[in-house]
Order: structure tokens, then C-alpha cells, then sequence
């Protein structure tokens, strides 16, 4: 009896995180769930393939977020992914509000900066990517994937950061932004923790021991009460 085996649609995400080092921590977490929410949220009877990418082939970090865009499609079609999503820690704008994501369906490229989700970066990257995905296949009009069933805005409603989306929705070229206030606040708030102000407290708490302890050293010596009589 012969059976008829259906082979699975491949689609091969890659996500490229810029610069390569708290982004990176983040896209490596993300890599090893990704695959299972896309089945779950996009399509079940697709076979998802995540890659990552950093360093040296990560987009450059001036010229804006077209920049990134364009960097990052020419990295999707080098490495022959079907679609690419880009992890910055660049605090980006777009009609002076801070933006939390772009998408370009034309360019099948989508990145999330992340110092704009504000301190639950992991979780806001766990809710968005999966979205933004299914979204440029979407609008991209990739028969391997069914249409997506939500509206762009209601990304929002998973993302606490989002507040509203600009651009031109039909044509797929999509920037989900913050809001005003709020936004701003995230920002700062999301910078902060990019940076992990932790390493340089630690770093300083060591100076400062070494200080004490030097001019601990040189109070119990001769040599010290000896200069400051000379002076």
C-alpha cells in the first residue's frame, strides 16, 4: 500500500542583532523558542527555520532606520532567508516619538529596537516578532502562509509600548510607535537597562576597594607622615 507523504513549506527566519552584544543575548534567547511560536501563531503545517546573525555582517548602525532596512535585506538575500528581523539597541524616531518597530513588506525586513520597549524587553520581543513575521509574509503575499486575520494596529495590543502605527499600511511598509510621553519614559528606561549599569557598579565597587585600601596602606606607613611634614 502506498502512502502519499505531504512534505512541509520551508520558511527560513533569520534574525540579526546589531551590535552584537546585549541584542545578541536577546536574538539567542529568542532563536530557541521562535520556531514553535510561528507554528503557533502563524501557520502549524509550516516547517519554520530560525537563524541568527551578528557581528561584522550586522546592518551599520548610521543612517537611520531605512538604513538598517536596506542593510538588513541585502543580509536576508545574501543569506537566502525568506524573511529577516533585525534586534537593535538603536533609540530610534519617527515623527519625533519613539519608534518601537518598522516593517517593510518589499523588503521582506522588519527590526525592533529594543531600548523602546522600556525594562520587559524579552517578554514585548516574545509577543512582537512572531507578529511581525506573519505580517510581511502577509503583505508580502506568500502562498505558504494563510492571510493574516488581525489589523496592523493590533500589534498594539500586544506590545505595551506600542500606542499607534504610521506609514502606508497597504503597501506593507509599516512603523509602530510609541507614544508621546509614555514612550519617552520607556526609552530612557530601556537605555538603561541595554547598558546594565550593574557591570559598571561592579567595576567601580572594585576601584573604590582598591582606593580604600591603597590610602589605608600608605596611613600606616612612615613614608606618607614624612612627605607631608616635607610639604
Amino acid at each position: 500500500m502506498i502512502h502519499s507523504e505531504h512534505r512541509r513549506s520551508e520558511i527560513v527566519v533569520g534574525l540579526v542583532a546589531t551590535p552584537p552584544d546585549y541584542p545578541a543575548r536577546v536574538a539567542a534567547r529568542l532563536t530557541a523558542e521562535l520556531a514553535g511560536q510561528l507554528a503557533e501563531r502563524v501557520d502549524v503545517d509550516v516547517q519554520w527555520t530560525v537563524r541568527e546573525g551578528w557581528g561584522e555582517v550586522a546592518p551599520r548602525r548610521g543612517g537611520g532606520v531605512e538604513a538598517l532596512l536596506d542593510d538588513l535585506a541585502r543580509r536576508r538575500a545574501e543569506a537566502r532567508w525568506d524573511v529577516a528581523i533585525c534586534l537593535t539597541d538603536l533609540p530610534l524616531h519617527a515623527e519625533r516619538v519613539p519608534l518601537v518597530a518598522q516593517a517593510s513588506a518589499r523588503r521582506r525586513v522588519a527590526m525592533v529596537s529594543l531600548p523602546a520597549l522600556g525594562l520587559r524587553q524579552l517578554r514585548a520581543v516574545r509577543a512582537a516578532v512572531p507578529d511581525l513575521v506573519g505580517r510581511l509574509l502577509t503583505d508580502a503575499s506568500d502562498e505558504r502562509v494563510p492571510p493574516a486575520g488581525w489589523a496592523p494596529a493590533e500589534l498594539a495590543s500586544r506590545v505595551p509600548a506600542i500606542r499607534r502605527v504610521v506609514g502606508e499600511a497597504d503597501a506593507g511598509e509599516l512603523g509602530y510607535v510609541a507614544s508621546r510621553r509614555i514612550g519617552r519614559v520607556r526609552l530612557l528606561t530601556g537605555m538603561v537597562r541595554a547598558n546594565r549599569p550593574e557591570r559598571a557598579l561592579l567595576g567601580l565597587s572594585k576601584l573604590l576597594v582598591g582606593a580604600f585600601g591603597t590610602a589605608a596602606f600608605a596611613l600606616t606607613t612612615n613614608t606618607i607622615w614624612q612627605m607631608g611634614d616635607a610639604l
